[in-house]
């Protein structure tokens, strides 16, 4: 908490800022100098309360504005924070390596530690270095924001709540918007990837964030709440469904119907190692029988762009649902560049610029291009399996995983109805995430990483709280 004494400094900071930028306004008139006060009102936080910082990011991360610099751009006004906060993160780490210890101990923190440390290596190895640094760069901001911060802040439970309204009240900005703008026209279903612009870049990544939310939300209707909590969480609730289905995103819609599964076979208290068992046979029974399951979806002629029906029935559709053939050209060209380079990858970021030369001319679409400006591997598992190789790819499904055996653990076993809840909202949203990642890949963007990040700090956070109290049912 801000001392009331911080609380004066910081009013005082912000009245010298403003008389600040009014003297300098007379003398040297500008429009640029209204963001001076801003600027000072920050630097007063950061000195006084990170907390304050790290919530003002959540809320502004759904709807930061990509500002182009050259041929790079940098979202403001989020990105700029997180920055400052990942060089603050370095300097208290410095300071106090005592309250980290524990935190570096963790399973999920060694992951996370392991796949920024292989993006580190494959960007030395990248076809495109400069490509690669970028973004590692990026990741690294994110995940020093959502995940390292995040676990030293979410340790009072209660911020955990704080970090999704901040966000869920950022995002009703953007179904707000996108919703008058769909609404101007006529909430046509082609329109739908655009009428988030410039907030978010299509309805992919909009439609991904919203089933993240909801699920959240959904969840945390079930735990004792303020009222004026409960109803934040409904009204978030109802805006992120709103969201979902005026995307059209066949891979949300179906996300949330996988949610509703888990949720039925957590009730079941059906263990990780059983699923873990089920999902392999399913995989090894889908390569045996890998034809025989291509010839009958053939058979599928459903096109996408009717109905939310008819969309989710054309998931299957490899002939002539130009989404689903591109998606096929995307991974059978990155197929081939795996098979080049199975190590150590091409590169982190460079997929969309490298497999253009990939492409064969009979699978590609009207929609395919040979310029890189198409967006990525459209796989958040296939992506690093091109990019960073095998190694790559394996640790991405390890931190997936365990962060899904953590959170089952914490929900079958925590003492606390409270933590249990918590881990449960945090379960399904990461799973909403983890099922789209199959068809779309949204970590290179911080409207989905900041949220993905900041949920798997809540992860290491509750756990940490676990094994500091020793708060789990001896039975697992």
């Amino acid at each position: 908490m801000v001392a009331s004494a911080d609380i004066k400094k910081l009013y005082g900071i912000s009245i010298l800022s403003l008389l600040l930028a009014a003297f300098i306004a007379y003398r040297f008139p500008s429009y640029f100098i209204l963001i001076l006060p801003p600027i000072f009102l920050l630097a007063g936080l950061f000195i006084l309360s990170i907390e304050s910082v790290f919530f003002i990011v959540a809320f502004c991360s759904p709807f930061s504005i990509k500002y182009l610099i050259g041929g790079s751009g940098i979202n403001l006004p989020d990105e700029p924070l997180m920055i400052v906060l990942m060089f603050l993160f370095i300097i208290k780490m410095i300071e106090e390596p005592s309250l980290f210890k524990p935190i570096l101990k963790q399973p999920l923190t060694l992951l996370v530690t392991l796949n920024l440390g292989w993006i580190l290596i494959t960007s030395v190895t990248s076809t495109l270095p400069m490509v690669s640094f970028k973004f590692l760069f990026a990741r690294l901001w994110t995940v020093t924001f959502g995940y390292f911060w995040g676990v030293l802040i979410f340790k009072n439970p209660k911020n955990i709540k704080k970090f999704i309204l901040a966000f869920g009240l950022g995002l009703c900005v953007v179904v707000i918007y996108s919703t008058y703008n769909h609404y101007g026209f006529g909430f046509s279903q082609k329109k739908a990837m655009l009428v988030m612009k410039p907030l978010m870049d299509d309805h992919t990544v909009y439609s991904a964030v919203c089933s993240m939310v909801l699920a959240f939300c959904v969840t945390m209707l079930f735990l004792k709440n303020l009222f004026y909590e409960k109803l934040l969480f409904f009204g978030i609730a109802l805006l992120s469904l709103t969201g979902v289905i005026l995307s059209y995103s066949r891979a949300a819609a179906l996300s949330l119907v996988f949610v509703l599964i888990f949720s039925f076979l957590l009730k079941l208290k059906i263990r990780f190692k059983t699923l873990s068992i089920c999902f392999l046979v399913i995989i090894s029974v889908g390569l045996v029988f890998s034809n025989e399951i291509y010839q009958r979806i053939r058979l599928n002629h459903v096109a996408s762009g009717k109905n939310l029906i008819g969309d989710i029935k054309s998931i299957s559709n490899v002939n002539n649902d130009e989404s689903n053939v591109e998606r096929l050209n995307r991974w059978e060209s990155g197929f081939r560049m795996f098979k080049e380079k199975p190590f150590l990858g091409f590169g982190p970021g460079t997929y969309q610029f490298q497999y253009s030369g990939y492409q064969k001319s009979n699978q590609m679409t009207s929609i395919s291009t040979t310029h890189g400006d198409m967006g990525n591997a459209h796989s958040e598992y296939f992506g690093p399996l091109i990019e960073s190789g095998v190694i790559g790819f394996l640790i991405v499904l390890m931190l997936f995983g365990l962060s899904i055996s953590i959170l089952m653990k914490l929900y079958y076993q925590h003492d606390d109805r409270t933590i249990r809840m918590f881990s449960l909202a945090i379960l399904l949203s990461l799973l909403t995430y983890y099922f789209h990642g199959m068809m779309n890949d949204f970590l290179d963007q911080d409207k989905a990483a900041v949220l993905v990040w900041a949920l798997l700090g809540m992860a290491t956070s509750l756990n940490l709280k676990r094994v500091s109290n020793g708060s789990l049912k001896k039975e697992w």
